[in-house]
């Protein structure tokens, strides 16, 4: 997700100043109290266009619906545009915080390989459909050691029924005396 907030030039030299780190902004994504899985996090400043812009990469947000997926859009994000070529949904941010009336975009890159993407307005929710794992992903490779063991167990097994062992209880001591003829 990448998040970017234009500022009014003074609300922004105002943040630039007394913010020494934008990473700072980030601290509730550290790995110990975010709720989703936080990859990879930058931030950076843009002067020329008052602009703080934040990319993050988040891994957990978007849920699993069987035949699906989803991910949940923040209340305060309004619906832009959806680039199914890119895989990227836009949208238009806006909020009050401490330095004031906020506004910027955010995008929402979606994985390789999704299709069928939708936004639903009532739901506020991104969909998506993602490929099944073809037989090439890992599990296709160990279906040749599985059938290679399945045909040396029923060679053994068969092997062990012609070889025609003895049971384990039978003696190997010499076979009883014959009766005296009469």
């Amino acid at each position: 997700m990448t998040l970017k907030f234009t500022l009014p030039m003074e609300k922004y030299q105002n943040l630039r100043e007394s913010v020494s780190n934008l990473y700072l902004l980030l601290r509730d994504l550290a790995s110990n109290r975010a709720n989703v899985e936080v990859t990879n996090k930058k931030a950076d400043w843009d002067d020329a266009n008052r602009t703080l812009t934040f990319t993050i990469h988040m891994l957990g947000a978007a849920r699993n619906m069987g035949n699906h997926w989803t991910f949940d859009v923040g209340a305060g994000a309004i619906f832009s545009n959806l680039d199914e070529d890119k895989r990227v949904v836009y949208f238009n941010e806006s909020g009050e915080g401490t330095m004031g009336s906020m506004r910027g975009t955010s995008q929402l890159q979606l994985p390789p390989g999704a299709t069928q993407c939708k936004y639903d307005a009532s739901k506020k929710v991104v969909t998506y459909v993602l490929p099944s794992p073809s037989a090439k992903s890992g599990k296709g490779i160990l279906l040749v050691p599985a059938a290679l063991l399945f045909v040396i167990g029923c060679a053994v097994l068969g092997a062990s029924f012609i070889v025609g062992r003895k049971p384990a209880g039978a003696s190997t001591a010499s076979p009883p005396p014959k009766p005296p003829e009469a």
